[in-house]
């Protein structure tokens, strides 16, 4: 690469365009030699100053300058002045492409420049300026940045700063700088500054990233205990809703397997309700047509007393079947009351006394007609009651059995139908055994042990989940010993009537042994029920039953006395009155399956409002849980059955469960959500950040190494030619160049950091407002910024600056200080051009560098470059004819009245041939 043209236009004096042709390779091994001549303050030294500025030159001291508009053409007694200054360098690439294709023209990248500076055969850097002060920079005729142009022309090995120009005053100043002001010299001397560059701007860039970094971080350790605290109340939220999902669950399957159980049990109570009410009508039909009949019945003769006495013993009876109602009822709310009490006991004596007090009746009805009536009625009557008792028996024992085989619920479900049914089965076995029996002392001592035998077996199973059907079980086992207990009798008393007068007698001698042991019953049943605590509750409905027991005994007495007045009255009318008792009989067994039917209907409905309670308080807790009863009704349970105690036990461990996590404020999620993204951004954003800190950290290194491993190799290249070029300009004597190293500024800057308090060190805890996460993070980043300030204070060859000793031939002076004014001239000359030759620029300008040296010394110098061009192209200005002879073309400049440079030129080469 060289320069092969300069336009000038506007720039200092040279206010019209001008055009500097310089020539190439004038041969395969040397460069050509222009020298720019002229007489003082004709504007030679412009054409430097253009080279420098368009270089990028930003020192107005070193273009002469105060001001940046200093470089426009300022005008003059006869021209006006410019508005804008602008120089342009064609450079020669030809020789780097090597026939490559040409590369882009805009220069955006590093890799642009790569490409610009391989493959353009022609690169043109253009500087702009206005006097309004806006400036450009242009490549290729394409707007660039500063740096741009630096790196291109690092990367060229122009020495922009220091010996590209070389200018009048610059070579005997290069000597007087300081050690450490040398060494930027010597960036560009050993061909380091583009790396140096990089350097700098990975130092930079990496800087930006440690306060970037550190600002992440400290966002980071802002955030994460809040993302905590959200993360753990989010926890919880999922877990609220799992409990809450799990909750419903078991609400529907409890809530509707109940349900279900209890509308069930009152649908079959209703149903079972209707059934026996409407057998109930039937048989208040068939009572009312009977009393009807009976009323129609006449009597033939003409016995006043009669006719008077029927009446008053049908309402007797009338009034008497209305107190057993009522009896039957307060019998039944008593036994309510007891059993809600928890009176069992006194519930079943009552129960008892109840019994006692019917069957007494019956016996004393029973003997009564035993006295008055024939054999062969009473057994007719006997054998009507002993098949209508059968029908009752049949159906109470199938009653039993139906309702055994409902028994459900409760983890002993199987167990505990299968015990009760097999209880239930061997109690109807030994009924049957029971009433194969004759001897009634043996029958009544078997029934009795067959009730406590069964009450005791049945007793253990009322305080399971079936304890209400297990006393549906056993207040139907009552009945059937009650029904069983009837039949023995009536059993008995029809056998009685085949021993015929003899056996009659015999039979009313039982009767009344009955009678006796009944009424002894009755009387200690009393007793007990006396001894008893009757509660308070139970009392009034205790006195109302004793006041209508003590009514019916009254009526009984009536009764008696009418119907014995009766008997008298009839006894010549035995056919009519056979016929009215067949009524009467008809009429009571009517009536008694009518009371019996009115006190199972008590019962159904009892149980029945037990079972609407329930459903009622079952749809009241489900409100309370704020369920929807239509879907509870319409839930699809599960096929496995449902232990209740345990499921709900289960629901009142979740609900404690929620009661524990409380309520949490829905909007946590969508916080949660938030925090959780824009910490996952910063977290990928301080992985990105470490990643490019690593980068730019191992790309400082390899700068650092490269830079290092480079200019130790340049520079001892450059201190052997510079010994030599010394030898060739003095006749002899020795020079040298030598590196200051910053060890020593190393150790004595850690020892005066170790002695001094650490930088953010002092108040790091006291009024700083950061946590202690936080302060970490500031104190490593601290520390990070303090060795990276380190770094950019030294460079990368651990270089603090540079010493030149030079001893002319015959002296022993070796400080350049000492030298005299022409010495230190060819000094630096001798050490410029031993830049040049190790690492040559594209070309070099000298401008009036060998001002000071004498014709020999010139001589000298223009020999060497005449050497020295066959690697660097050299444009000189001079006054000196060694320099001039030497010239492939000679620029001559001149400056009119007008105030404005102009241009000479001839090429020696033509001319000399």
């Amino acid at each position: 690469m060289y320069l092969e043209k300069l336009e000038i236009q506007g720039f200092k004096s040279f206010a019209n365009k001008n055009k500097l042709i310089f020539s190439g390779l004038i041969s395969d091994h040397k460069r050509g030699l222009t020298a720019i001549v002229g007489p003082n303050g004709s504007g030679k030294s412009n054409v430097a100053d253009s080279i420098r500025w368009a270089l990028g030159e930003q020192s107005l001291k070193t273009l002469r300058g105060k001001k940046s508009e200093d470089v426009i053409f300022s005008g003059s007694d006869q021209k006006n002045q410019l508005g804008m200054a602008e120089v342009s360098l064609h450079l020669n690439n030809a020789d780097a492409i090597q026939n490559k294709s040409q590369a882009p023209e805009t220069a955006a990248t590093e890799s642009d420049l790569d490409q610009i500076i391989s493959n353009c055969p022609e690169i043109t850097i253009t500087r702009r300026i206005f006097r309004n002060g806006e400036s450009e920079y242009l490549l290729n005729n394409n707007r660039v940045r500063l740096a741009d142009t630096q790196m291109l022309l690092a990367k060229a090995n122009f020495g922009q700063k220091t010996y590209s120009v070389i200018g009048q005053g610059m070579v005997e100043n290069f000597l007087n700088t300081s050690a450490a002001e040398r060494k930027d010299f010597f960036d560009e001397a050993t061909g380091v500054k583009q790396f140096q560059i990089k350097r700098d701007s990975a130092l930079n860039k990496l800087e930006s990233s440690y306060e970037n970094l550190q600002q992440v971080e400290m966002l980071l350790a802002e955030i994460k205990p809040r993302l905590k605290s959200l993360t753990r109340q989010v926890d919880k939220l999922n877990k609220r809703s799992q409990i809450e999902t799990e909750l419903k669950t078991g609400q529907l399957n409890y809530y509707h397997s109940l349900w279900q159980e209890i509308d069930d049990s009152l649908n079959t109570f209703n149903t079972n309700y209707l059934s026996q009410e409407k057998i109930k009508i039937d048989r208040e039909k068939k009572l009312a047509k009977l009393s009807e009949e009976l009323n129609k019945i006449k009597v033939t003769d003409n016995n006043q007393e009669i006719d008077e006495l029927k009446p008053r013993l049908q309402e007797l009876y009338n009034s008497k079947n209305q107190l057993h109602k009522q009896l039957v009822k307060i019998q039944a709310e008593l036994e309510i009351s007891l059993e809600t009490q928890g009176q069992f006991d006194l519930s079943w004596l009552n129960g008892k006394q109840t019994e006692l007090s019917l069957e007494l009746e019956k016996i004393n009805k029973e003997l009564l007609a035993l006295k008055k009536s024939q054999e062969n009625e009473a057994e007719k009557d006997l054998n009507n009651q002993l098949n209508q008792l059968n029908k009752e028996l049949e159906l109470a024992n199938n009653k039993l059995r139906t309702v055994s085989q409902g028994i459900s619920g409760g983890e002993r479900k199987e167990q505990t139908k299968a015990e009760v049914n097999q209880i239930i089965t061997e109690f109807l076995e030994r009924l049957e055994e029971i009433s194969n029996q004759e001897d009634l002392s043996v029958i009544k001592n078997q029934l009795q042990e067959a009730k406590n035998s069964f009450r005791e077996r049945i007793k253990g199973w009322l305080t399971t989940e079936d304890s209400k059907k297990l006393q549906e079980i056993k207040e139907i086992q009552e009945n059937v010993i009650a029904l069983n207990e009837k039949k023995q009798t009536l059993t008995a008393a029809l056998n009685e009537l085949h021993y015929q007068l003899a056996a009659k007698n015999e039979r009313l001698k039982m009767s009344e042994e009955k009678k006796l042991q009944i009424t002894d019953d009755l009387a200690d049943i009393k007793n007990k029920i006396a001894k008893k605590t009757t509660p308070p509750e139970a009392a009034k409905i205790t006195q109302e039953k004793n006041d209508l027991e003590q009514k019916v005994e009254i009526l009984n007495k009536q009764i008696k006395d009418l119907e014995d007045e009766l008997a008298k009255l009839n006894s010549a009318k035995d056919q009519e009155k056979s016929l009215i008792f067949d009524y009467q009989r008809n009429l009571q067994g009517l009536q008694t399956e009518i009371n019996s039917l009115n006190v199972e209907l008590n019962e159904l409905k009892i149980k029945a409002t037990r079972q609407e309670t329930r459903l009622e308080d079952l749809e009241a807790n489900i409100r309370n849980d704020e369920l929807d009863l239509t879907i509870i009704k319409n839930h699809q349970a599960t096929a496995s059955e449902i232990d209740y105690d345990k499921l709900n036990k289960k629901i009142n461990e979740l609900k404690n469960q929620l009661e524990q996590i409380g309520g949490i404020d829905p909007e946590t999620e969508k916080e949660y959500r938030e925090t959780k993204e824009r910490y996952d951004f910063l977290n990928t954003q301080t992985t990105d950040l470490n990643q490019a800190v690593k980068s730019l950290e191992e790309i400082i290194y390899e700068l650092d190494v490269n830079i290092k491993n480079r200019f130790d190799s340049e520079f001892k290249v450059i201190s052997e030619k510079f010994n030599d070029y010394f030898k060739i300009l003095f006749n002899g004597g020795t020079a040298k160049i030598s590196k200051i190293m910053i060890a020593d500024l190393e150790k004595e800057e850690v020892k005066n950091n170790s002695a001094a308090p650490r930088e953010g060190q002092t108040g790091m805890t006291t009024g700083s407002g950061l946590t202690p996460a936080e302060t970490e993070i500031k104190n490593e980043t601290d520390e990070k910024l303090k060795r990276l300030k380190f770094l950019k204070k030294y460079n990368a060859v651990g270089l603090a600056g540079i010493d030149i000793q030079a001893t002319p031939p015959g002296k022993k002076i070796q400080v350049v200080s000492m030298l005299s004014g022409g010495e230190r001239a060819l000094t630096a000359i001798a050490l410029i051009c031993a830049i040049i030759s190790a690492n040559p620029s594209p070309f070099v300008v000298l401008d009036e560098v060998d001002a000071a040296l004498d014709e020999a010394n010139s001589e000298r110098l223009a020999t060497i470059l005449d050497d020295l061009s066959n690697k660097t192209q050299f444009i000189v200005i001079t006054h000196n004819r060694a320099s001039m002879r030497k010239a492939s073309i000679l620029y001559g400049v001149t400056m009119e009245s007008d105030g404005v440079s102009k241009l000479l030129s001839i090429k020696l080469d033509d001319y000399k041939k």
